[in-house]
C-alpha cells in the first residue's frame, strides 16, 4: 500500500456518484433520515480504499481531523436542545408569545424578525446564539399567529446570516480575510457591496409575504384562546423572562455560546423550580427528553412539545458522518480533482469571482464546514486572484458570499442542520424563503463581470500616485 496515493479523476467522480445516490435514496424513502445514507459513505469510501488500495487508517484519521473542528458545533446542537427545554417549562416562551401576540401585528412578524435577528447577530457575532435565543422566539409567536413556519425561518436564518457575515466578532469575518491575505477593515467593506442590496431585497419580499400571509383569507385563529390557554398552564411575568435576558447579556459580553446556553438552561431551571413549582426530577427530565404540554391546543401543542438534549442527537449524528466524509474525500484528493475542473475554466475576472464561488459551495457541500470550505477554497483562488492582481478582499468577500452563507443551503451541512433542529422545521420548508443567501452571489458575479467594486492592485497604485 501506498500512502500517498490518492483517487484520479474518474474514480472521484464514480465515488461522489455513489455517496450522493446512498444519501438521496435515505432520503426519497423516508427512512432514517440522511443520517444512514451518511453512514453508509464511509462504508463505500472504506471499500474504495480497498479495492485502489489506499491506506485507510491516513484517510480515516483525516475524517476524525475533520469532526474534531465542529466538535464545539455538536456541543451547540445539545446545549440548545436543553435550553429550550427548560425555556418551555419555566414559562419563558408562553411568556414571549403572549407578549408578541399582544404587542406584534402579524403583518409584521416577518420583515421584523428578519431585522431582529440581523441586529442581534450583528452585536454578538453569532449567528447561533442568534437563532437560539431571538429565532426560537420568533418561531413560536409565528406559529401562534397563524404564519407559515417556513418564512418565519427564512426570515430568521437570512438576519442572522447577515450579522454572521458582517460582525468583526463573527469567527467567519476573521477568518475569510486571514486566509486571503486582506485587512478586516477592507474585508467588512467590501463584503457591503454584495450583503447591504440583498438584504434590502429580502426585507422588501418579508414585507410583501407578511401583507400576503395576513390577507384574504387568513385566520390566526382565536389569539385570546392561546393567551387563556398558556397563562392557565404557566405563572407567566418578568421574572419568566430572566433566562432569555441573560443569554443575551452572555453573547454580548462574548462568553463561550455553550456556557451562555448553560447558565441560561440553569437559571430556566430556577424559574422552574421556585417560581413554577416544578420538581428537580421533573428538570433534569425536560433538560433530557424535551417539554410536554397538557394544552389540548393543536397549535400550543406543535409549539410547546419539543426540545431536550436527546431531540438533538440525530442532527449530531448527521453532522459527524457528514464532516468526517468530507474530512476522508479530501484525503482521497477528491476536491482537488473535482475544484481543478472548476478552475479550468477562468477567462477574466467574471468568471475567476464565479468559479471562486462554485469552488466554495463544492467544498462546501463536501467538507460540511464552514473553516475547511473558507481554507481549501482559500488556498486554491489565492494565487489566481495574485496573478490577476485583484486586492485579497475581493477573494475574502467571495470565500464569504458562497463559503458562510450556503451552509443553510445545504441538507447535511452542519449550519443547515442546527438551523431545522433549533428551529424545528424541516429544509424543505424554510429553503425557497432564504432570499438574502441566493442573492447574495448574484450580486457577486455582477459585479465580477462589470467590474463595480472589483478593485485591482495596479489600478489603487496607479491613483494613489
Amino acid at each position: 500500500m501506498t500512502q500517498e496515493k490518492k483517487l484520479n479523476k474518474l474514480q472521484s467522480v464514480i465515488l461522489l456518484l455513489l455517496i450522493i445516490s446512498a444519501v438521496a435514496v435515505c432520503i426519497r424513502l423516508k427512512t432514517g433520515g440522511p443520517m444512514i445514507g451518511l453512514f453508509t459513505s464511509w462504508i463505500i469510501i472504506y471499500l474504495f480504499c480497498k479495492i485502489f488500495k489506499i491506506n485507510f487508517d491516513q484517510v480515516i484519521n483525516g475524517g476524525y481531523d475533520a469532526v474534531r473542528m465542529v466538535v464545539p458545533t455538536l456541543c451547540l446542537l445539545m446545549a440548545i436542545g436543553v435550553m429550550i427545554g427548560t425555556w418551555l417549562q419555566s414559562g419563558t416562551i408562553a411568556t414571549i408569545i403572549v407578549g408578541g401576540l399582544k404587542l406584534i401585528n402579524p403583518s409584521w412578524l416577518l420583515p421584523l424578525t428578519l431585522i431582529f435577528c440581523a441586529v442581534l447577530s450583528i452585536v454578538t457575532g453569532t449567528s447561533y446564539g442568534s437563532v437560539g435565543s431571538a429565532g426560537v422566539a420568533m418561531m413560536a409567536i409565528g406559529n401562534a399567529m397563524g404564519i407559515h413556519p417556513g418564512m418565519v425561518a427564512g426570515a430568521v436564518i437570512c438576519g442572522a446570516m447577515f450579522g454572521d457575515k458582517l460582525s468583526p466578532l463573527s469567527d467567519t469575518t476573521n477568518l475569510a480575510p486571514a486566509v486571503a491575505g486582506s485587512k478586516l477593515s477592507d474585508h467588512v467593506r467590501s463584503m457591503l457591496w454584495t450583503t447591504l442590496p440583498p438584504f434590502v431585497i429580502s426585507l422588501i419580499l418579508f414585507t410583501i409575504l407578511g401583507f400576503m400571509q395576513t390577507g384574504g383569507g387568513y385566520s390566526a385563529g382565536d389569539l385570546n384562546i392561546y393567551v387563556e390557554a398558556l397563562n392557565g398552564e404557566f405563572r407567566l411575568g418578568f421574572v419568566t423572562l430572566i433566562p432569555a435576558v441573560l443569554i443575551i447579556v452572555l453573547l454580548l459580553a462574548k462568553v463561550n455560546a455553550v456556557v451562555a446556553l448553560g447558565l441560561s438552561a440553569l437559571a430556566a431551571g430556577a424559574v422552574s423550580w421556585f417560581y413554577q413549582g416544578a420538581s428537580l426530577q421533573s428538570i433534569i427530565r425536560i433538560a433530557y427528553n424535551g417539554y410536554s404540554t397538557g394544552i389540548e391546543e393543536a397549535v400550543l401543542k406543535s409549539i410547546l412539545n419539543r426540545g431536550g438534549m436527546g431531540s438533538m442527537l440525530q442532527y449530531v449524528a448527521i453532522i459527524s458522518f457528514a464532516v468526517g466524509m468530507g474530512g476522508m474525500l479530501d484525503k482521497l484528493g477528491v476536491l482537488d480533482n473535482i475544484l481543478s475542473v472548476i478552475v479550468g475554466g477562468i477567462r477574466n475576472d467574471g468568471t475567476l469571482i464565479t468559479a471562486t464561488l462554485l469552488v466554495g459551495y463544492v467544498t462546501s457541500l463536501i467538507s460540511c464546514s464552514q473553516p475547511m470550505a473558507h481554507v481549501l477554497t482559500g488556498r486554491l483562488m489565492a494565487p489566481i486572484f495574485k496573478q490577476r492582481k485583484i486586492a485579497p478582499e475581493i477573494l475574502s468577500r467571495c470565500l464569504e458570499d458562497a463559503g458562510t452563507l450556503c451552509g443553510p443551503m445545504i441538507p447535511w451541512h452542519g449550519y443547515c442542520v442546527y438551523m431545522s433542529g433549533t428551529l424545528g422545521v424541516a429544509w424543505a420548508v424554510f429553503f425557497p424563503y432564504l432570499f438574502l443567501l441566493y442573492l447574495t452571489p448574484f450580486f457577486s458575479i455582477l459585479y465580477g463581470f462589470t467590474g463595480i467594486s472589483v478593485k485591482h492592485l495596479d489600478t489603487e497604485k496607479e491613483e494613489s500616485i
